[in-house]
């Protein structure tokens, strides 16, 4: 008699059809009797090399062996993949094209003479370059300053901040006389100014920012200046918006002489603490070793002598204590000195100096030493003619 399937697998439970041996699932012989039931049969497999041929037994929900050893894994189907490709495609091109757009816009804006970091837009070549001399002297923070030569042309290929619409170059020497180092920096106290009073900074300096004690040194100065414009309208402007300025026409003959020291000789006959004191003399200037001016000022320098005809040491102490200078209504305290703290006895002609700041537009002036010690206060008056 005929033996009976069972509706639905005995291992895995999957339903199966009339005339069925195996399970489709489990591979269950489902023709043996139930205790004879073994282990479904193994799968076919490829040979080794080559991948399974179409119909091969895969488990539903398990991953398959590729033929090759390598697990595989189910695959997106055929649209999705077309429809991701065709995203990713269109995002490439879409970079692409701001790239371009934002190199394009670079190049151009250094073409047109814009300043743009790592772009020059001078010529190979170097435009032809007129030269002016000029061998103006000026002095500024104690050092003497030496206006050389001026270069124009429509751009200098050494400098990598240049125009294409025209450059100026001002070739400086330096010389510090002082025994002071002195430092500035040219990008702060230097500025040309243009007709209209313009005025505009460097684009490119070279030089060393300090100069020791007893140094000659030369610097250059760039600036963008249009090629209609002629060196001779120019001015050069030295010193920064809180300093009292320079300002240096840029040609062969410039008529700098209010900046040129001012000296006037004394002879101020004064008695303090016992002592005779002279007014020796008085030069006003607008700088000193190191240090320029304050805006609107002016350093007066007092030369005086002291003379001891006392028995006995006498110990005014610092100037700094004592030593006024009046100019109208600014009574100044001293800036620097180098008289001494003490007059030995019989001391004769010993000198030194008081300097103060003042305003520029002062002419009279009152030096005054303060009551001390029972002194008496002491003045003594002076102009510059």
């Amino acid at each position: 008699m005929a033996q009976t399937l069972p509706k639905f697998c005995p291992r895995c439970g999957r339903p199966t059809t009339v005339g069925q041996s195996f399970c489709a699932n489990c591979g269950l012989d489902m023709a043996a009797p139930a205790g004879n039931r073994g282990a479904p049969p193994e799968p076919p497999t490829a040979p080794l090399g080559q991948p399974p041929t179409q119909g091969s037994y895969i488990p539903t929900g398990q991953t398959q062996t590729a033929w090759n050893g390598e697990p595989s894994f189910p695959t997106a189907p055929s649209s999705i993949k077309k429809r991701g490709s065709r995203r990713g495609g269109l995002v490439l091109v879409l970079v692409l094209v701001l790239v371009l757009l934002g190199a394009g816009t670079y190049v151009a804006a250094g073409f047109m003479g814009l300043h743009v970091p790592g772009f020059s837009s001078a010529p190979a070549t170097q435009p032809p370059v007129t030269t002016t001399q000029l061998n103006t002297p000026v002095t500024y923070a104690g050092v003497d300053l030496t206006l050389l030569t001026t270069q124009q042309a429509q751009s200098f290929i050494d400098d990598a901040n240049t125009t294409t619409t025209g450059m100026v170059r001002l070739n400086i020497q330096e010389q510090n006389k002082t025994a002071t180092q002195v430092s500035w920096n040219y990008n702060d106290v230097a500025r040309l100014k243009l007709p209209g009073k313009n005025l505009v900074a460097p684009t490119y300096v070279k030089a060393k920012g300090n100069i020791a004690p007893g140094a000659t040194q030369k610097s250059s100065l760039d600036f963008a200046v249009p090629v209609d414009v002629k060196v001779n309208q120019l001015t050069l402007i030295i010193g920064s918006a809180n300093e009292a300025q320079l300002e240096i026409p840029l040609t062969s003959h410039a008529n700098l002489s209010k900046y040129a020291p001012r000296t006037v000789n004394l002879n101020g006959q004064m008695t303090y603490l016992g002592l005779n004191w002279t007014l020796v003399s008085a030069t006003s200037q607008w700088n000193i070793a190191g240090q320029q001016a304050s805006k609107g000022m002016l350093y007066v320098i007092l030369t005086l002598k002291v003379d001891n005809t006392l028995s006995q040491q006498t110990i005014p102490g610092s100037a700094f204590d004592y030593a006024r200078l009046k100019a109208g209504d600014v009574t100044a305290s001293p800036r620097d000195t180098t008289l001494p703290v003490s007059f030995d006895t019989g001391e004769m002609g010993k000198t030194g100096t008081i300097t103060f700041l003042i305003p520029q537009n002062s002419s009279t002036f009152t030096f005054i030493l303060l009551p001390q010690g029972g002194s008496d206060q002491a003045t003594s008056g002076f102009q510059f003619s």
